[in-house]
């Protein structure tokens, strides 16, 4: 016990994100609730603290989803759903609402389940997050870059929260697996974008989605950008407009009206035009497969676009670590937030990964720590 007291317990966060920030309040917290001070944290990112979080939600801080049964919550995940049920039971939507609450961030839900800051503003959570930091002692922030695990000797434990940006190099120097990381979340490129009316925005069936100098964006095309990330370029996607038998049946109210005037009640003008073509009939002249065909827009995507969160697919192979996010290959290291190999789609949901993935790996640290010490006690 007497040595365990005289060197103090070293450990670091690699990355000054959400993740990481959220990661070493609660082990901040944690420590003051059981009264022991015998220990360092160094919080380390080549940039500045928080940098991360001020563009999320368009820049009010999409916080989290409030969507209440778990297992809903993980199907908004294309990777990482199975993984992420045991960090969601440990440290739930609800307990990131409160963790919030008691920073002094209110929130409030939109209708869409959204979870945002009373305030709308992503430098308000910054700062309410900073100035919780700023309570603690025993912390400190190294603005440095961190290339490799020979850059952390020194440490007994060892968090890595860093995000996915050129961090491959970084996960495989632990010697574990890094999937490939591909974008998502992002716009799309398509072919022949010309033709669409650019600036339009669309509300399908499947989502909400806009076009653009060369191609489309929006909700339903972030979501399709997730799932298909490891898709080969090119591929096609369907769309469905709007259900073909309401047109079918207003065609036959009225007969004689022009079929692009007919689609234009359930679409922008602009793209009702390109979907019937120059070809412009009466509705009693028009097949009901052409209605049908009407109904759906079908796009081939040769790319992702530069629009969007751009969050990443990929990262550390969850084959590869515990249920508490801990390294089952090197001892004493950790993983939590967007350098795992899970993604979300928009809605809060990769932010929550982080608040989950953070606290849980706090607890564990911390118990390690605290249990040492008790048996040391004896």
């Amino acid at each position: 016990m007497e040595q365990f007291c005289q060197n103090k317990i070293k450990i670091a966060i690699v990355g000054a994100g959400p993740c990481g920030v959220y990661c070493a309040i609660n082990i901040l917290n944690l420590f003051e609730q059981n009264n022991f001070q015998n220990y360092r944290l160094d919080l380390i990112d080549k940039g500045q603290i928080l940098r991360t979080i001020l563009p999320t939600g368009n820049g009010r801080c999409n916080i989290t989803n409030a969507i209440e049964d778990v297992r809903d919550f993980v199907k908004n995940y294309p990777r990482g759903e199975k993984f992420l049920y045991s960090l969601f039971f440990r440290h739930s939507n609800f307990d990131s609402i409160e963790f919030f609450k008691s920073i002094g961030v209110d929130t409030c839900i939109e209708d869409d389940n959204r979870v945002f800051p009373v305030a709308q503003s992503s430098k308000y959570v910054k700062d309410k997050l900073l100035n919780k930091l700023r309570t603690f002692k025993n912390i400190r922030f190294i603005n440095k870059k961190i290339n490799s695990q020979s850059d952390l000797l020194g440490y007994d434990k060892i968090i890595i929260s860093c995000g996915s940006r050129g961090t491959k190099e970084l996960i495989k120097s632990f010697s574990h697996t890094c999937i490939d990381f591909k974008k998502a979340l992002c716009a799309l490129k398509i072919e022949n974008a010309s033709k669409y009316p650019k600036g339009v925005s669309v509300k399908s069936l499947d989502g909400d989605f806009i076009f653009t100098n060369d191609g489309v964006s929006g909700p339903l095309i972030f979501k399709i950008s997730s799932v298909n990330a490891y898709k080969e370029f090119p591929y096609e996607i369907n769309i469905r407009l709007f259900e073909p038998d309401n047109l079918i049946e207003l065609s036959k109210k009225f007969p004689k009206k022009s079929i692009v005037n007919l689609v234009c009640e359930f679409i922008p003008k602009s793209l009702a035009m390109v979907q019937v073509g120059t070809e412009n009939k009466k509705a009693a002249e028009v097949s009901k497969e052409k209605m049908i065909s009407y109904s759906k827009l079908r796009l081939k995507v040769l790319s992702c676009a530069i629009d969007g969160e751009i969050v990443n697919a990929g990262g550390v192979d969850l084959d590869e670590l515990d249920k508490n996010c801990k390294s089952k290959i090197i001892d004493n290291l950790w993983f939590c937030g967007e350098i795992m190999n899970i993604d979300g789609f928009c809605g809060g949901f990769n932010l929550q990964n982080c608040w989950s993935g953070a606290y849980v790996v706090a607890n564990d640290i911390v118990s390690s720590i605290i249990n040492k010490k008790c048996l040391e006690c004896k």
